[in-house]
């Protein structure tokens, strides 16, 4: 009779651990899923370089990336970007890639819809985009949105920027590395005092570029999705190295890895949330 009752209350603890468990796992799941996806938020850089001209103090730049609109990003968070980028009032947008998501197909409203908000993003001065390797799968349907929104895309090309004054610092970028053989032939100014940003989609163009550029401004990891601490996140990319979110020095170049706005696969994030970078310059 005591060891049934032993028996019994054995069951009754591990009934108890069972269901606190699943208990747990559907809190975590409603909470990787449908609450933390939805926390969009923004960090701040303070870019400082000999490079940088003392017209450029304060000049503000604005970096998000992949989107994987449909997923779990939908009107109401690009909304919330549009919103946020906004109220920083940059002077100018780069944007990374990654609009679309290969397991979602965007309706003729989806396409209207992005098309006015990435029109409502402002920049005091210019608005930039490369290709993510996701946006392949339909490059006319990206270069719609992103022309219609006056963004203009870069494809090594090297454009010079001017802000109060006549000393310029040069920014170039490059389609995804992952679907596209790339060409720098173009992309680095020749005047070697000036300073060079690189906009990419993945972080592992840092093999080819090093040294020639200052500051290389990139996405695609999404910053491993679910991130679990002292070991990292557990989502890795293709042609992203070891780098997953934030900041990075490689030589005489500085890496920032921005963790995106949406998800891949599936569709979850943890102790990573969906966030927009923004540089200041600091002369």
């Amino acid at each position: 009779m005591e060891k049934e009752k032993i028996v019994k209350k054995k069951l009754n603890i591990f009934v108890k651990i069972l269901i606190i468990l699943i208990i747990f796992s559907i809190l975590l799941y409603i909470w990787m899923h449908y609450i933390e996806t939805k926390i969009i938020t923004v960090k701040d850089f303070i870019l400082t370089n000999e490079k940088i001209p003392e017209s450029f103090n304060g000049f503000t730049i604005v970096h998000f990336s992949d989107i994987h609109f449909g997923r779990t990003t939908n009107e109401k968070e690009v909304n919330k970007v549009v919103e946020k980028i906004n109220e920083i009032k940059p002077d100018i947008v780069l944007f990374s890639g990654d609009l679309f998501d290969p397991y979602i197909n965007l309706s003729d409203n989806n396409i209207e819809f992005l098309k006015n908000a990435f029109e409502n993003i402002h920049a005091n001065l210019k608005k930039y985009a490369v290709y993510g390797d996701y946006d392949f799968i339909n490059k006319e349907k990206y270069e719609e949105i992103l022309k219609y929104a006056n963004f203009e895309i870069l494809n090594g090309e090297n454009k010079a920027i001017y802000y109060n004054g006549n000393e310029p610092i040069y920014l170039s970028g490059i389609s995804s590395i992952t679907k596209n053989t790339p060409d720098y032939s173009k992309a680095f100014s020749k005047e070697k005092d000036g300073l060079q940003l690189f906009l990419s989609h993945e972080p592992g163009v840092i093999i080819d570029i090093k040294n020639n550029t200052d500051f290389i401004f990139s996405g695609h990891t999404l910053g491993g999705l679910i991130h679990i601490p002292f070991i990292g996140g557990i989502k890795k990319q293709q042609n992203s190295l070891h780098y997953e979110r934030g900041k990075y020095l490689e030589g005489n170049t500085t890496i920032f890895v921005n963790n995106g706005i949406g998800t891949e696969d599936f569709s979850l994030r943890l102790f990573n949330l969906p966030t927009i970078y923004c540089y200041r310059f600091k002369s």
